[in-house]
């Protein structure tokens, strides 16, 4: 290949691949990882609604009213501590009639739990696991970021390889060929493995922080890990989507220490109030579910004037009478 149409072949394409990270990067809540997403929240929540309609309309649905019941209760807590990460999401949570032992989350809020998980997850704690790591994949617009890379790469790749005047057409539909498993092996699924190490780490925040025990993450895993032992899997380990069970568990027993201290201290936290003008602050203690109309009107505050920004993590964002607050939250009038 002409030293010239080399620089061509890979500068044109990067270029326009540099060009779109930087007008569409993102940060994901709790591990501040920079995040590459062209999916309007919006059309997340569309895509996930139409999916999860369909879904409900082709799958036999759980009658059994008790375990229906844990389910969405479980899943109502988890989905108020991720309240503020998502804020405009629809939440559901569903329980399907299906043997298979996995749940899944789809972009927007729309969470589905296969009966079949059940006599894994045992308790409530142990079915938070799975509902705060489904909840954490939506918060991250982990969905939205794959298509995202998707379109990107094949876009370029595509585009680079037609580049290519002096190549045959069989020639090029190999290079084709090559790049879509290349990326696929190389890029996408160790990406969907990172993906689902973030999951983890997110959720046990959003368990510690909706009052179940963080420590239930490994037991579950171990559980789990023993599941898919006793059922057998010939897939290679660089195919897979998911990291191994033994790797997710002692990742998770990383960061269980930070999250087990947060699940202790939870119910000693508050949220800090200060009103415009004087500057007075009122503290109050949080719990779980609190909003910043209930927590005003425990601090005695039943007129305040400006607009309440919450400060949370360095970041400052709009609050409204039905935002759920965090532990250490502070709110400030303007």
């Amino acid at each position: 290949m002409p030293r010239e149409a080399g620089w061509n072949f890979f500068c044109g394409p990067f270029l326009a691949l540099a060009l779109l990270w930087f007008s569409a990067c993102g940060t994901v809540p709790v591990t501040g990882r920079s995040q590459f997403n062209l999916i309007p929240a919006s059309t997340e929540r569309a895509m996930g609604r139409d999916a999860f309609n369909q879904m409900k309309a082709d799958t036999p649905l759980s009658q059994n009213a008790a375990d229906v019941a844990m389910v969405q209760r479980v899943g109502r807590r988890i989905s108020e501590v991720a309240a503020t990460h998502l804020p405009q999401a629809q939440w559901e949570f569903v329980l399907f009639e299906k043997s298979e032992a996995n749940a899944f989350c789809l972009p927007g809020g729309k969470v589905g739990v296969n009966t079949g998980i059940l006599p894994i997850t045992q308790n409530e704690a142990g079915l938070a696991v799975v509902l705060a790591h489904e909840v954490a994949h939506a918060a991250a617009h982990h969905s939205a970021e794959r298509v995202s890379r998707m379109l990107a790469i094949q876009g370029i790749g595509i585009a680079a390889i037609s580049s290519l005047s002096n190549v045959s057409a069989s020639m090029r539909n190999l290079l084709y060929a090559g790049y879509g498993i290349g990326t696929t092996v190389g890029t996408e699924l160790p990406h969907g493995r990172a993906q689902e190490l973030e999951a983890d780490a997110i959720g046990l925040v959003y368990m510690a922080h909706a009052g179940y025990d963080p420590a239930e993450a490994v037991r579950f895993w171990e559980r789990f890990a023993e599941y898919n032992k006793q059922k057998g899997s010939n897939t290679p380990w660089f195919l897979r989507t998911h990291p191994l069970d033994q790797q997710r568990i002692d990742k998770i027993k990383q960061l269980l220490p930070k999250a087990r201290s947060e699940y202790a201290n939870r119910r000693v936290q508050v949220v800090t109030l200060i009103t415009a003008g004087d500057g007075s602050e009122r503290r109050v203690p949080w719990k779980r579910g609190i909003t910043l109309y209930s927590a005003r009107r425990t601090a005695g505050l039943t007129r305040v004037a400006g607009k309440p920004l919450v400060e949370r993590d360095g970041k400052t964002y709009t609050g409204k009478p039905t935002s759920v607050l965090l532990p250490g939250d502070v709110v400030r009038w303007k």
